[in-house]
């Protein structure tokens, strides 16, 4: 059984699934380098067919992201009509409707757009794709990709979902045993706690529905006295409350873009990390509250996580230590580009299949690069000047370039899929060094000064410099942990600059063997069993792909060489 997911919304993504497993999966903005592209993914269609050697008229069903058409990042400012509607009613309809679920039905029903499903339909065709097409609700695929590749599949567990809004829901709860999922709750659109949380990143000047993250990077640079102010007047927007089924609850009186004019009064002469630490505090607040109330009203202890508000790796490690939580899985970049997933496994179930879904391991579902791709840059390199050097074993040359100071960048083996760079298509440095951040700041990456980058650790060495109390392997980047004193010396430029947090990537050898092996040869030369970890583009762009977009990004920027499986280029030469 072979199956094809497809979303054509933000980080438009196309996945494959043969048998129950996912064998390729690659976002638009991969192949058309524009950051976060959304529209119909044409290109990642066929980049998924080349990677994995099928062809169109072997796909059995398609499995589509989404009832109601999705909102483009471009276009987050001009609402459809009957989102401007919505926000037009929210003035004079009684708040128990808006925050009831009840209209929620009618609001997919009416919402659905003809001329976008034939779009879609037209583009499989064009593709050479003939198939029975399902059209899937947003966040029942949430729960669905979450649970399904989920360590817990067939395992009694909850399943929460929450991010901006799919389908005219933001969070759903559902209930699953033995592979299948019966739905709890879901609360509506209106009621958004991530809706909230982007509308502070566009208060803030930053782009929205993309620098979220550097909200969170930026709240712990408050202090707690002025940002606790903030957090005491967001506390009004937002309540907990467990008549019947745990839930929250929108007590703002705005949704979407009306947040703007309430935040101009109510955050007047607040500074702007002040807002953030109040934000991220609220989002913490409002999560942890929610799921404990969950966890105890169903006196149920393993949890699966997906939705793009956990993104957010300060909430994730929240959640993480509640003491109701006894095994947790977040599924990686669980953004909307992880809806494919389950899309087409929701489709190969409505084609026939039954036994059965893959847990994930690591997320190497790109395409590789080739030996004739290796070679035309290494051409290219020598013509412009560059040095290009061919090793046995380049891992060990490459370690002792790491350990002289170099910041290299590395597109070898098959892409990863998804926010977080994961080693194949990383730039690397050695954490320890002073003045790494600022180096690859101001001559790469060009980010804002107060992000954290992440390292990269040895699965043998986790403990020794990260704080983790319970049983959880953070091989995705997706949680942020305190961090222990010798960690702030071997891993400093990995760690977030003001509370020493870290986003690890646990590596293991059996999930990348390369880049373990990468690690563990600058372990022996310089004593630390991790590297700073950071993706590989400029900012702005597109995590790398290819030998030519790996060499472009080089030739731009203050990179000292690039990885290219076993060939190294050099800016200088080395003797």
């Amino acid at each position: 059984m072979l199956t094809l997911g497809i979303h054509d919304g933000h980080t438009a993504t196309a996945s494959l699934l043969k048998d129950g497993k996912i064998i390729a999966a690659i976002s638009e903005e991969r192949l058309n380098n524009i950051k976060e592209w959304g529209g119909f993914p044409e290109k990642s269609i066929l980049e998924c067919l080349k990677i994995t050697g099928f062809s169109p008229d072997e796909i059995d069903g398609v499995g589509i992201v989404g009832l109601l058409p999705p909102t483009i990042p471009s276009k987050y400012g001009t609402p459809p009509f009957f989102k401007r509607m919505f926000g037009f009613g929210t003035h004079f309809l009684p708040e128990s409707f808006l925050q009831s679920p009840s209209w929620i039905k009618y609001a997919q029903k009416f919402g659905v757009s003809k001329s976008r499903n034939k779009l879609i339909e037209d583009g499989l065709k064009k593709v050479g794709i003939d198939a029975p097409c399902f059209y899937y609700d947003h966040h029942r695929l949430h729960a669905v990709t979450g649970y399904f590749f989920s360590p817990f599949y067939k395992k009694d567990c909850v399943v929460i979902t929450c991010d901006g809004s799919g389908d005219a829901i933001c969070a759903s709860v559902y209930l699953a045993k033995g592979g299948n999922l019966e739905k709890l709750v879901e609360i509506s659109t209106y009621n958004s706690l991530g809706e909230f949380y982007t509308q502070i990143t566009r208060y803030l000047g930053m782009k929205p529905m993309s620098h979220e993250y550097k909200v969170m990077g930026l709240a712990p640079y408050s202090s707690e006295k002025y940002g606790d102010e903030v957090f005491e007047i967001f506390k009004k927007y937002f309540e907990v409350v467990e008549d019947g089924f745990p839930r929250f609850v929108n007590k703002s009186g705005c949704w979407k873009f009306q947040y703007i004019k309430r935040f101009k009064r109510d955050l007047l002469f607040k500074r702007f990390d002040n807002i953030a630490y109040g934000a991220q505090k609220l989002v913490e607040e409002v999560l942890t509250r929610w799921i404990f109330s969950i966890l105890r009203k169903l006196d149920i202890h393993r949890v699966v996580l997906s939705g793009g508000v956990f993104m957010n790796v300060k909430a994730n490690y929240r959640i993480l230590t509640l003491k109701e939580v006894e095994d947790l899985f977040i599924f990686p970049s669980c953004g909307d580009e992880s809806l494919p997933f389950g899309a087409s496994s929701l489709a190969a179930i409505d084609m026939g299949w039954k036994d059965g879904f893959t847990p994930i391991k690591d997320l190497y579902f790109g395409g590789n690069i080739t030996e004739k791709e290796i070679q035309d840059v290494s051409q290219m390199a020598k013509k412009d000047g560059f040095f290009v050097y061919e090793r046995e074993d380049i891992n060990q040359f490459v370690a002792e370039r790491l350990s002289k100071g170099d910041i290299i960048g590395r597109c070898s083996g098959r892409m990863e899929w998804g926010a977080r760079a994961l080693g194949n298509r990383s730039i690397m440095a050695d954490a320890s060094k002073e003045g790494v951040i600022r180096k690859i700041n101001e001559a790469i990456k060009k980010r804002d000064f107060w992000m954290p980058f992440a390292p990269s650790i040895l699965e043998e060495d986790l403990k020794k410099y990260v704080d983790i109390d319970k049983d959880y392997e953070p091989h995705y980047m997706i949680m942020a942990f305190p961090t222990k004193e010798i960690a702030k010396k071997d891993l400093r430029g990995g760690l977030h600059p003001y509370d020493d947090t870290a986003r690890p990537q646990m590596v293991r050898r059996d999930f990348n063997p390369e880049y373990h092996d990468l690690i563990s040869k600058f372990k022996r030369l310089s004593g630390r069993g991790g590297i700073l970890n950071t993706s590989f583009n400029l900012h702005g762009y597109p995590i790398v792909y290819k030998p030519i977009n790996a060499y472009n990004t080089f030739k731009s920027s203050g990179l000292d060489g690039i990885l290219l499986d076993r060939v190294y280029i050099s800016k200088k030469e080395i003797l």
